[in-house]
């Protein structure tokens, strides 16, 4: 992560545990991004459930793990920036 914001110089390094919340966000992304991937994946197969989903799933997940990592930082900063300068 950037110490700073390049184009408002916003301060994105907090005190020690801040992005404790971020793991929630992390998570959510994961679930969401494995329930889209199972929906479009289930598509293509005859059956409801298809064994060969769930590595499709697993390599979406892993793929996307760290654009999820710095994406659920970001969230996580926004929900709590105040806005009133």
């Amino acid at each position: 992560m950037n110490e700073n914001c390049g184009h408002c110089h916003f301060k994105f390094e907090k005190e020690p545990g801040y992005f404790f919340g971020a793991m929630f966000v992390n998570y959510g992304l994961t679930v969401a991004e494995g329930i889209l991937t199972y929906s479009i994946a289930s598509l293509f197969f005859d059956e409801t459930f298809e064994p060969r989903i769930i590595p499709i799933i697993g390599a979406v997940i892993i793929l996307m793990s760290c654009l999820n990592i710095r994406l659920s930082r970001m969230i996580w900063i926004y929900m709590f920036r105040n806005y009133s300068m």
